[in-house]
């Protein structure tokens, strides 16, 4: 059996909230295109009893605090970096990806990362290709996946790629829980 944690990082707004939905089958974090509507950490499990117990973790969008609110949603993130078993690092690819890469190589993580590319059906085949080849350049990125959150597309090649990370061990909770 595998199980753990994978925790949810990206820039506001690249649709954290959304993939958690999506992945997860249910509405569990707010979805709105006003920035920083995820203030706190939201824990979501999936289940398959007997293979798999995943416990995502969508986290605030990463910024530069330059408030008492900023500074206390970055501390959630990172506490998100401490627990994780792997880290999704999601970028929405209609937005600025240098952004994103500095954001991810200032996370010194210690876990493996799947760079998540979103927004892929709104982009050129040639601008996706592209920001493959950016990502897979980079040394945090242990494994590649381009989706649509919003669409519901290739989030069962998401999946995969994470339960290949993702270390064997009993559930942390129980079914019911």
């Amino acid at each position: 059996m595998k199980s753990g944690f994978v925790n949810i990082f990206g820039r506001p707004n690249a649709g954290k909230s959304t993939l958690l939905n999506a992945l997860i089958g249910e509405k569990m974090a707010i979805v709105s295109p006003k920035v920083q509507t995820t203030r706190h950490r939201i824990k979501a499990f999936l289940n398959k009893p007997g293979e798999y117990q995943v416990i995502f973790s969508d986290t605030p969008g990463i910024i530069d605090p330059k408030y008492k609110l900023h500074e206390k949603m970055m501390s959630f993130v990172k506490g998100a970096l401490e627990d994780a078993d792997i880290a999704l690092l999601l970028v929405d690819l209609s937005d600025d990806w240098q952004a994103s890469d500095e954001i991810f190589q200032s996370l010194r993580l210690k876990v493996p990362a799947v760079v998540v590319l979103n927004k892929a059906d709104r982009i050129s085949k040639a601008k996706l290709e592209q920001a493959e080849s950016f990502f897979r350049a980079r040394p945090y990125c242990k494994t590649l996946v381009s989706i649509s959150a919003l669409q519901q597309a290739n989030l069962d090649q998401l999946l995969e790629a994470i339960l290949k990370l993702l270390p064997e061990g009993d559930p942390f909770y129980s079914e019911e829980d």
